[in-house]
């Protein structure tokens, strides 16, 4: 059997995106994945599209079959709780269709996955776990736990999110820092329907995040100090709902409804080395960041995009390459690197309860929706991340 040309760990939305812009490259490649096939069809946690990953999706061809199942994103409200001051960015004031976009894990993982299956460029192999890499000059060697063969490449792409992949490859080193944060994650029913509005409400409880999920329900993504986030969590549902009433405000109406909760610790998660060649590093494999902002996946998105364009730039036999690997690294340092510190400043900024910082950040909001080249920035960053 032919090795394939490329290996991609992980079949999570951000391997299945790039695994497809190489097909369309008319590349052959091997996507392996720990969890077993339909696995995560039947996850309904929230993703946040920027629009610019919405073009990929488009040009990939992926984007019809989601049309119906995606909500769109047409306005964002951002507030302070007891505060005078306020922002609204509309999608109609940049000419755009939307902001932003709102699609469950399970289906676009099941979109992505259909057309990955439907490409004879692409072999998948699922229920497949790494045991140990091999990383030499001129190719990277991978070995799984309870199967027969190891399988070579010129190129090992790492896409697999929060597992321990990374800590097989020699000479690949992160850096962890903890927010000292959670994060609580659910879907509620308002008495107010969503009507494509976002919001963002900054409270001394840390900010909470609804966004648009479908026509009566909005996705909650509540952060702050572990400690409050842990008894949130514990309240009965009724008080719960009460309590998030109470933060954030008449806007949506009472709160009449809520899933079950999820919660997980805030970590940033970035890659402080890497080897110089064989392997690169994408998605939230390269960097975790707080969700405040909601860039860590759409920066993935863009970390596959950046890296196929790559590929396709060099000659196959240059792929994989000590000049390949550090032009991949360069082209992304700049943007993850401004992307971690405009999400961090937010959280430096918007949940921190000083004296005197609750006047500045409602003077703040005022003056962001009064001044049209920061509003332009904001946009322009969430939507294509640049």
């Amino acid at each position: 059997m032919k090795n394939p040309e490329y290996v991609i760990v992980g079949a999570g939305p951000v391997g299945l995106v790039f695994s497809l812009l190489l097909a369309k490259q008319n590349q052959h490649l091997h996507l392996l994945e720990s969890r077993k096939k339909n696995d995560s069809y039947s996850d309904k946690r929230a993703l946040a599209l920027s629009y610019g990953t919405k073009l990929i999706l488009e040009n990939l061809g992926i984007w019809e079959s989601l049309e119906n199942k995606v909500s769109e994103i047409k306005d964002i409200h951002t507030s302070q709780k007891n505060s005078f001051g306020r922002a609204i960015l509309s999608a109609s004031q940049y000419n755009l269709s939307a902001l932003g976009y709102v699609v469950s894990y399970g289906a676009l993982s099941k979109a992505l996955e259909e057309a990955v299956h439907q490409s004879s460029k692409i072999k998948i192999t699922y229920e497949f776990e790494v045991s140990a890499i091999k990383n030499e000059k001129d190719r990277s060697t991978l070995y799984g736990v309870n199967k027969d063969f190891s399988i070579v490449a010129p190129l090992l792409v790492l896409a697999d999110g929060g597992k321990n992949t990374t800590g097989l490859v020699e000479g690949l080193k992160k850096k962890e820092t903890s927010y000292n944060h959670m994060a609580l994650v659910t879907k509620v029913t308002t008495e107010i329907p969503p009507n494509r509005i976002a919001y963002e409400r900054f409270t001394s409880m840390g900010p909470i995040a609804l966004l648009p999920n479908g026509p009566k329900e909005f996705s909650l993504v509540w952060t702050g100090k572990n400690k409050n986030i842990q008894e949130l969590a514990k309240k009965p549902k009724k008080i719960f709902l009460e309590r998030l009433h109470e933060h954030f405000g008449d806007r949506v109406g009472k709160f009449l409804d809520s899933d079950e909760f999820i919660t997980f610790p805030l970590k940033k998660i970035t890659l402080e080395d890497f080897p110089k060649t064989g392997v690169v590093v994408i998605g939230n494999s390269a960097q975790t960041m707080h969700p405040v902002a909601g860039q860590g996946f759409n920066t993935g998105i863009r970390d596959a995009y950046a890296l196929s364009a790559l590929i396709n730039e060099f000659e196959p036999a240059r792929v994989g390459s000590d000049r390949f690997i550090s032009q991949y690294y360069a082209l992304r340092k700049s943007e993850t690197k401004k992307t971690l510190f405009f999400t961090d400043s937010l959280v430096n900024i918007f949940s921190n309860d000083l004296i005197g910082l609750s006047l500045t950040r409602s003077i703040s909001l005022s003056l962001l929706d009064n001044l049209k080249p920061i509003k332009n920035f904001l946009v322009n960053k969430m939507s294509f991340g640049k």
